[in-house]
């Protein structure tokens, strides 16, 4: 009676530990992105904070702002504003929200497929790494949402063929519908899902069944149903606001287009830039993972979830591969895939150390081992992880980019303005909108697509034009950035002509934002910015109508065919 006492006492400890070493990871992450919630929004951020401050007026997307995603990443952002408040704090805290959430639900899918030490091994990889400015992971970009809806469709899935129950197919496609709505490539995950079922309907033992087609058929069919859910919702309500035809136009005619501006035979070395960056302070982990792979296919244990697993490794890395960017961010949908691997090394090294010293010797040297890997690249990234300032971070990340000088832009623009007041930026940086609670005097509240070598572009200018000049804002801010522009050799510059005619005609100069360096930033407001001498080749200027009595309107601009 006692031992069985004492055996019940250590299988309630068993269960209790790998839980709290969760904990502890979760911990670490939450006090590192507390420690990060005032890092200036960078533009992606500023897009779907815009996009989420008009929602919450009722505005839907596509009619007042323009971009090529769908619009799940702006109700989320909505959601966010609307529960913790219209700041930046609010807008990292809720990708916190989000980021622990994925490691819980990576924890138990890693824990389904390996064992306790895996599944801690598989966690703490990916909160490390999703935490990391290697993949700009303190920003709160569409990556993360789309990995959450991922994950636990994911593990819906893997629920879903062993326990015969239909339904857990349908609120699996119903997650990766969600990632999809995120952003786009989420919806590779979808194709993971039936590859997965395709496999699992065609194994030998399927065969002995009634009717395989019959269930294969029927498991797809729920699976596509649940994915495709959210984005007729989506349609419906885009159609019924009036907006299905620029929805239409941003999203398929447009967003093709800018996924064709890289060639495959550039695809490599795009790759391999993005990867550096992202690699470079972790290259233990990465090249872990590799070995990782090969373990996949000599762990015993993953006899009966090989398949699973490496179909899930091989939709990972497709979902970072659509238009060959390779951007950093994109790398955040990898990472469950990178960390299952190490996981799996993790219980593939235990149990070949075990075979020569006892089990709790290796799982410890294991253990050290991989955490010491992983605190190399945090002591290599100290300075972002404990030391710096929010502000010096965005600096050193982002480099010139005007993100901290888009909150002061803003707060002088909203200290001398009215609510329906409006703005035009000239350049690539909505988070002004968001700061100024302000409207843009223009969908484009990126100039990227301007900038590009394709039939759209003229027509996107001439219409930004026409938009502005119609709406005759009462402030035009005119980013002198490069990053802010990104002008393509082929990219017509029209706008540019126009640009300097219409603000001489109607508008004067009435703040400056000189860059002078990453430490500092000269701001010159009003009467000052008369006796100013511009100093860097990076700044912004603030323009303000001219009063009514000298104000003269130019035609609208549009371009001669000769």
């Amino acid at each position: 009676m006692i031992q069985e006492a004492g055996n019940h006492r250590n299988n309630k400890w068993s269960g209790i530990i790998p839980w709290l070493w969760l904990g502890l990871i979760i911990l670490f992450v939450v006090w590192v992105r507390l420690r990060l919630l005032d890092i200036p929004l960078e533009r992606d951020e500023g897009e779907y904070a815009y996009m989420g401050q008009l929602l919450l007026q009722g505005i839907p997307p596509y009619s007042q702002a323009y971009n090529m995603k769908f619009p799940g990443t702006y109700l989320i952002y909505a959601v966010i504003l609307a529960v913790f408040g219209q700041t930046i704090q609010s807008i990292h805290l809720g990708l916190m929200l989000v980021n622990c959430a994925t490691i819980l639900l990576l924890f138990v899918l890693a824990g389904k497929i390996l064992k306790t030490p895996g599944a801690i091994a598989a966690s703490c990889t990916f909160a490390v790494l999703s935490l990391s400015p290697s993949v700009l992971g303190f920003a709160a970009h569409a990556t993360h949402f789309v990995t959450l809806a991922a994950v636990g469709g994911t593990l819906l899935l893997f629920h879903a063929a062993p326990q015969n129950r239909p339904g857990l197919y349908f609120l699996s496609g119903l997650l990766f519908g969600f990632a999809g709505m995120m952003k786009q490539p989420g919806f590779l995950f979808l194709l993971f899902g039936i590859a997965y079922i395709l496999y699992s309907g065609c194994r030998l033992n399927s065969w002995k069944q009634e009717r395989p087609f019959f269930k294969i058929l029927l498991r797809i069919s729920l699976l596509i149903t649940g994915a495709v859910l959210p984005f007729f919702i989506a349609i419906i309500w885009l159609f019924s606001a009036g907006v299905f035809d620029k929805f239409r136009f941003w999203t398929f005619e447009y967003a093709a287009k800018y996924s064709s501006q890289i060639p495959v035979s550039m695809a490599f070395k795009y790759f391999k830039a993005g990867f550096a960056f992202v690699a470079q302070d972790f290259w233990m982990v990465w090249l872990l993972s590799i070995f990782g792979l090969a373990a996949v296919f000599h762990q015993r244990e993953l006899e009966r979830s090989r398949i699973f697993v490496l179909l899930f490794i091989v939709f990972s890395f497709l979902s970072i591969c659509p238009g060959f960017y390779f951007r950093e961010h994109y790398f955040v949908t990898l990472l469950p895939a990178v960390s299952i691997l190490i996981g799996t090394l993790v219980e593939f090294a235990i149990a070949r150390a075990a075979a020569a010293f006892k089990l709790l010797p290796a799982k410890l040297t294991v253990s050290i081992l991989l955490i010491s890997m992983l605190a190399a690249g945090i002591v290599n990234q100290k300075d972002y992880y404990f030391y710096d300032d929010p502000q010096t971070i965005s600096r050193k990340l982002y480099g010139q980019n005007p993100f901290p000088e888009s909150i002061k832009i803003a707060e002088f623009i909203e200290s001398v303005s009215n609510r329906e007041d409006k703005i035009a930026v000239l350049g690539s940086e909505p988070q002004i909108f968001f700061y100024a609670k302000r409207h843009s005097a223009t969908g484009y509240i990126y100039v990227y697509g301007l900038m590009e070598g394709h039939e759209y572009s003229l027509k996107m200018q001439q219409e930004m034009i026409r938009e502005i000049e119609s709406s005759s804002p009462r402030f035009i801010v005119v980013v002198n950035v490069s990053t802010s522009w990104l002008i393509q050799p082929k990219a017509d510059k029209y706008i540019f002509q126009w640009l300097d005619t219409y603000l001489a005609e109607n508008y004067a100069a009435i703040g400056l934002a000189d860059i002078l360096s990453p430490e500092k930033t000269v701001y010159k407001w009003n009467a000052h910015i008369n006796d100013y001498r511009i100093q860097s080749p990076y700044y912004l200027t603030v323009f303000q109508k001219k009063p009514v009595s000298s104000f003269s309107t130019s035609r609208i601009a549009e371009k001669s065919s000769n």
